[in-house]
């Protein structure tokens, strides 16, 4: 079968040199994040305005026409280091009947991969540790690594002081 079609890039930003490119991301980046900044400090307002005395969770109200406005309210919580967590638990539990209970019910512990551990690893097994080698197949059967969205920033000099 015959390609009629020229293989080769056409990309509007083909016959940009790379500062023009960088120059072009920048200015859009900048844009982005002021348009984020404005959406979000809107958003708020909006939600203040419309729902006052918002609860947790969704709120409505009608608009007319059968349109509503939903504003979703959430709250981040955030707890303490493991040992302030784990003394205040202990105290729950020293509460009383149900101070044990609730204490269990409160907190999930949750597992949290330490790379430096890993990376750790990964050199010894380089340098031809059978533990290490082992250990990391085991440690495949658990864990996935993808690809994370890149950053990229163009970092400006440093401003000579005079």
């Amino acid at each position: 079968m015959n390609n009629i079609w020229p293989v080769q890039s056409i990309n509007r930003y083909d016959a940009m040199d790379q500062d023009a490119l960088l120059m072009r991301w920048d200015a859009l980046k900048q844009a982005v994040e002021a348009a984020k900044e404005q959406e979000m400090e809107l958003r708020k307002y909006i939600v203040t305005r419309a729902f006052p005395n918002a609860d947790e969770g969704t709120n409505t109200i009608e608009l007319g026409e059968g349109y509503k406005l939903k504003a979703v309210v959430r709250y981040t919580y955030k707890l303490a280091d493991n040992k302030t967590v784990t003394d205040v638990l202990q105290k729950i539990g020293k509460l009383g009947n149900e101070g044990e209970f609730v204490a269990d019910r409160l907190v999930s512990w949750t597992p949290n991969f330490l790379k430096s551990e890993f990376t750790k690893l990964q050199e010894e097994a380089s340098e031809g540790s059978k533990f290490a080698a082992d250990t990391i197949l085991l440690i495949n059967e658990m864990l996935t690594i993808s690809n994370a969205a890149p950053t990229l920033d163009i970092v400006e000099p440093k401003k000579k002081k005079k």
